[in-house]
């Protein structure tokens, strides 16, 4: 079989192109334009994306680079250095050097021919480097960066890829990434990152589905140079289920094909010469493009016998020839020609590709590769180094997603080899804590804290100090990041590292220490670690050791009500961050300084400021570690200020990236906290238990806990259970009183003071309940007295609790509302107007009433705040605020609105005293009520009045 088997043309895919040239159109323009095709292996990604662009106008600068099934974990950013290859192939590498910055780039840790890079440099840099180069070469012409097979990137690529999706506005270029579906699991990150890409309004998605009957029948004609037999077209169609790489190799066969498609696939190298299936067989185990000597090494032959075999596969159209080598045409060829080599001549061409790459000048530079496939041939004394380099690599590179995967290789190869720590210098104690290391880089806190663990069972704190201290420092800072605790870990660190040891690392394990006891509310030696820490860094003039402390003592200030000062020590933490390179410390000054002014009631600052680090944390690749946190301070923010929808867009979108479990915790706390206020118990519910759950298995997040125990006692007012939230308020008092946040402190107070009023209105005239209300009240009261944080907020709980407790004088009540109004929280706003109602009915101050009643109603039917809203309007119909007093009801027996509203109450068992106590009327105007029912329905009793009232009907339908 010599004949072609691949179509000249593309059929069926006019509507496809179009997307692509509308997106490339829209990249010279200026805007951002990234496009990802999609569909099943075979479908026709690429050869829908190499058509469209040779026929795209402008002459434009296509970049191409394809990720790699085989050490796809770790080799960082392997479709990318194939894209600078093609640059500097196509511009040359002077130009390409002139295009980046003088005195070293960092990509030149990619490409060496680009350096020297710098001895030390930021993840950032690389990627700014990378955007900055492709748009100072798209100012000369367009051009079009394609990345092949992004189910298959490396962490590394897949950030660089979703970076320049994110930033390349402005640059005449076009992003292309092609996506195989159906490889990647739900919850791989490859996938969490496409699917937060195809969120973006600036990514448009192309879905290759099968072809139709009348497309297959075009490509047949095409394959075949005549127009096919109808029937042979239908069995082909159905057969191959439309998938082109299939309806071609069908158009070959006769009509009894082989059994599965991967087995037809097969049968176009059954036929093969030896020498050609040698070197596709060379070509399928490199699983990479491979130049001529390549072939030859891993195929082995004379140089005219491979000649000759590379054009007969070229001429099979089972190999495409490129500039820089050869390779399959196609993934599915490729994988099936590889499962289909017995294993021991697999390993044997495993182990000569790792000797070829070996013998190559930078041998270093495909360390990673080595690594792999000396290990795929089973020889670990080779595969080991191989690893160990190809890790610190990494790590040079930023990519510690790789460097993590390279030093597992390592560790799970350890016992393989005889004298593993001989072949690559180093004990396995060395490789334990590069892998916590990686970890805590890479945002694998568990992992982390299982490597760190390791290590330290292996170090004697006696022999090796400040080994032990930098171990437990790391395991304490992982753990923090799970959740929140590790305070007893770097307490011991700190031990191990008194004054006199290194200063670097007692720097560094105080200013972790203050930010683990801050996040604890530890703060009185909280801020005595963090000076400490300071006061090393200013000695040292380390502005990587300044920014942590720094960012600490800003908190402090906030949180003692110094705004000014705490945005100097945020801004200068943050700059210091910047300068050196600590994206996790530059990060944290937008969270911090945005929960801090949320705090102090200035909502639309915070949203900003978090949103601003929303974006740095993307550009900083750390959107779903740092940037999580971010969303969730903004989400906080947007709650207050009443902007629902937009905060549960902010969680949703947050979640969707799978953050770290602490920092779910929160996104669904804001989630909980909306359908709480909307009333929405099912969903509610569910969050609730999902936070609970992680709440129970977690130390530390004592600001998460706080919060979801107070959505637990405003549910179980909301209830009318106020003996369960009084029963919530206990506990704390009587366990941690001060162990909560200022701010959720203040709000327990207010709840536990309503918790009390509905307790008493529950049971007017039982003096043990009074007593034990008036004891609560008293413990709430010193609870809220012991805050000594000062912030508009806490200001407005402070007069909110004062009008709860106090008289029933309405002053206190519109001071209350009017400090919420003007914070512009508009929730607690319509909470407060509508207590001072129901105080102004007690007092007869019906106008009053009306008057804040109408106010609250307002606001609850804006924010869709519907048990607020039916407790207003409850209210309003008890006071009568909503209705004409007197006159008759049409009911039977002729009675009142008023007397309809008595007799409910009193068919529920009530008092007359708490009958005039829930509609607002003296006890006396009650029994006036009851006689007049009474007589109205002939009975004698209030007993015999409720049954003929339920007799009756008067008790259905809504009170």
């Amino acid at each position: 079989m010599t004949g072609s088997v691949v179509s000249p043309v593309l059929v069926g895919r006019d509507d496809e192109i179009a997307v692509l040239r509308a997106a490339y159109e829209r990249s010279r323009a200026g805007g951002p334009s990234t496009v990802l095709v999609g569909g099943e292996a075979g479908i026709g990604k690429s050869r829908l994306v190499a058509t469209a662009m040779a026929e795209l106008p402008g002459d434009p600068l296509v970049l191409s680079g394809g990720c790699l099934e085989l050490g796809s974990e770790g080799a960082p950013y392997v479709p990318f250095v194939a894209v600078l290859r093609d640059l500097v192939r196509r511009l040359g590498r002077d130009r390409v050097a002139a295009l980046l910055p003088p005195g070293g780039a960092a990509l030149g840790d990619l490409l060496p021919g680009l350096g020297p890079a710098p001895a030390r440099y930021g993840q950032a840099r690389l990627l700014e480097e990378m955007l900055t180069l492709l748009a100072r070469a798209a100012e000369a012409r367009p051009v079009v960066v394609l990345v092949e097979d992004l189910h298959w990137a490396d962490a590394s690529s897949r950030e660089l890829f979703a970076y320049l999706a994110r930033n390349l506005t402005g640059a005449a270029v076009l992003l292309v990434g092609t996506v195989r579906t159906g490889e990647l699991a739900a919850r791989h990150p490859n996938w969490r990152t496409l699917a937060e890409l195809g969120r973006s309004g600036a990514v448009s998605r192309i879905a290759l589905g099968p072809l139709e009957h009348r497309h297959v029948t075009a490509l047949l004609a095409a394959v075949d140079g005549r127009p096919p037999d109808p029937a042979r077209s239908v069995r082909v169609h159905r057969r191959s289920g439309g998938n082109p790489l299939f309806v071609e190799a069908l158009s070959t066969v006769g009509e009894t094909p082989p059994g599965d498609l991967r087995t037809l696939l097969l049968a176009r190298v059954t036929d093969l010469p030896d020498p050609a299936r040698e070197a596709l067989e060379a070509m399928a185990v490199a699983g990479a493009e491979l130049d001529d000597d390549l072939v030859r090494a891993v195929a082995g032959g004379p140089a005219p016998e491979l000649g000759d075999a590379l054009a007969d596969l070229t001429a099979r159209e089972l190999v495409v020839a490129r500039e820089s080598g050869y390779a399959i045409r196609h993934d599915l060829i490729r994988e099936a020609v590889y499962d289909a080599l017995p294993p021991p001549r697999r390993r044997r061409m495993h182990a000569r590709y790792a000797a070829a790459l070996a013998g190559r000048a930078d041998p270093a530079a495909s360390a990673t590769a080595l690594a792999q496939h000396w290990t795929a041939a089973g020889e670990f004394q080779r595969a080991l180094p191989a690893a160990w380099h190809a890790a610190g690599r990494a790590c040079r590179q930023n990519a510690y997603d790789e460097q993590l995967h390279l030093l597992e290789l390592v560790l799970e190869h350890w016992p393989k080899v005889p004298e593993p720590a001989e072949v690559i210098g180093a004990g396995r104690t060395v490789v334990l804590e590069g892998a916590a290391t990686a970890a805590f880089n890479a945002g694998r806190s568990a992992a982390g804290v299982a490597y760190g663990t390791a290590a330290l069972d292996e170090v004697d704190p006696a022999v090796e100090p400040e080994r032990a201290a930098r171990l437990l420092g790391l395991r304490g800072r992982l753990q923090s990041r799970i959740d929140g605790g590790g305070r007893d870990d770097l307490r011991r660190a700190v031990a191990l590292a008194p004054p006199g040891a290194s200063e670097e690392l007692r720097a560094r394990l105080l200013s972790a220490l203050a930010f683990v006891e801050f996040m604890a509310l530890d703060l009185d030696d909280c801020r005595g670690h963090a000076a400490q820490a300071l006061d090393v860094a200013d000695r040292l003039g380390d502005d990587a050791l300044r920014a942590p402390a720094l960012l600490v003592l800003g908190a402090l200030h906030g949180t003692d009500g110094d705004l000014d000062q705490a945005a100097g020590a945020f801004a200068e933490a943050r700059r210091a961050a910047d300068t050196a390179g600590d994206a996790h410390t530059f990060l944290t000054t937008f969270q911090w300084e945005s929960s801090l002014l949320c705090d102090a009631g200035l909502y639309e600052e915070a949203v900003g400021l978090a949103r601003t680090g929303q974006s740095a944390a993307e550009r900083l690749g750390q959107a779903r570690s740092r940037g999580s946190m971010l969303a969730s301070a903004r989400g906080i923010s947007l709650l207050h200020l009443g902007r629902w929808d937009e905060a549960l867009r902010v969680v949703d979108e947050a979640l969707a990236l799978a953050p770290p479990p602490l920092y779910a915790a929160y996104l669904r706390l804001i989630a909980a906290d909306i359908a709480h206020r909307r009333g929405q118990a099912e969903l509610g519910g569910t969050l609730l238990r999902q936070i609970t759950e992680f709440a129970v298995h977690t130390v530390g997040a004592a600001e998460a806990k706080s919060w979801l125990a107070l959505l637990r006692l405003a549910r179980a007012l909301d209830e009318d259970a106020p003996d369960a939230a009084d029963h919530i308020v206990g506990e704390h008092l009587a366990t941690a009183p001060d162990a909560w946040p200022p701010q959720e402190t203040a709000r327990l107070a207010v709840l536990g003071a309503r918790a009390q009023r509905a307790r008493r209105a529950a049971a007017p005239r039982n003096r043990r309940v009074q007593a034990e209300t008036a004891d609560r009240l008293a413990d709430l009261a010193r609870m809220l007295g012991s805050v000594r944080t000062t912030t508009p907020v806490i200001d407005a709980f402070r007069l909110t609790f004062r009008a709860l407790t106090g008289n029933g004088e309405m002053p206190a009540w519109d001071e209350a509302a009017a400090a919420w109004r003007d914070l512009g929280n508009r929730h607690e706003t319509a909470v407060v107007l509508a207590e001072a109602a129901a105080v102004a009915l007690a007092s007869n101050n019906r106008p009053g009433a009306r008057s804040r009643l109408r106010e609250a109603r307002a606001i609850a039917a804006d924010l869709g705040a519907a048990p607020l809203r039916a407790r207003i309007d409850d209210l309003a119909a008890r006071g009568r605020l909503s209705a004409a007093e007197g006159g008759t009801s049409g009911h039977a027996f002729g009675l009142t609105p008023r007397e309809l509203d008595v007799l409910r109450l009193l068919a529920a068992g009530r008092t007359n005293q708490q009958i005039a106590a829930e509609l607002f009327i003296s006890a006396n105007t009650v029994a006036t009520h009851v006689t007049r029912i009474l007589t109205k329905l002939g009975a004698a009793s209030r007993t015999q009045a409720a049954a003929k009232a339920r007799e009756s009907g008067l008790l259905d339908g809504p009170p």
